[in-house]
């Protein structure tokens, strides 16, 4: 891997990630995405490793109800209870949801509104769960569902505006450190603008 990064001139990244783009965004290699790359009042998907619980019982990790907290139930009450049949087949069956190590896999969380971009500090601002332990490495990426959905509507004529109001296009072919220092340090979404004095785009 140094003798790829070497090779195109770039410093080396501990970590490297793919994503498709269209045939006319190609940019040049080495270049640096801001922040701005993400308009304030878009919907964003985030992706993340959520956190390690370790090995927890079927209630925790299940949602399973229990036994009867009553008399007769012998120190049993979180136990998950029978898990499998008689003789025939005689086996448990593969996928049955049984205690086990939880959590700690790759969380998605969709549909997360960009309340507000910091072009000076490079940070971006969501409102919602954030899947990840803190100074977790998590994916930023456009809304999937939302970006689908309003292509399907106007390939069928209907018009609808995924984009935020005032928002005519995403920074195309992507929001670089060139076009983070032509623009205001902070920018908020419309919605979610709480001072007069916070500009915005």
């Amino acid at each position: 891997m140094l003798g790829h990064f070497a090779r195109a001139g770039v410093p080396p990244k501990r970590i490297v990630k793919e994503f498709p783009v269209t045939p006319d965004a190609h940019i040049p290699v080495g270049t640096t995405f801001s922040a701005i790359h993400f308009v304030p009042g878009q919907m964003v998907d985030v992706v993340a490793n959520s956190i390690g619980k370790g090995f927890q019982g079927g209630m925790k990790r299940w949602g399973f109800h229990g036994l009867a907290a009553s008399h007769g139930v012998s120190i049993s009450h979180r136990s998950s209870g029978s898990t499998g049949q008689h003789q025939d087949p005689g086996r448990v069956f593969p996928g049955k949801k049984m205690a086990g190590r939880m959590g700690n896999v790759r969380i998605t969380t969709q549909n997360l509104p960009v309340v507000r971009v910091d072009t000076s500090l490079n940070l971006i601002f969501v409102k919602g769960a954030v899947p990840g332990v803190d100074n977790a490495h998590i994916l930023v990426r456009d809304a999937k569902k939302i970006t689908a959905v309003g292509a399907h509507n106007q390939a069928k004529g209907l018009y609808e505006k995924v984009l935020p109001k005032g928002v005519d296009d995403l920074p195309f072919p992507a929001g670089t450190e060139e076009l983070a220092k032509s623009l205001p340090p902070v920018i908020e979404a419309p919605s979610y603008r709480r001072s007069p004095f916070v500009p915005i785009e």
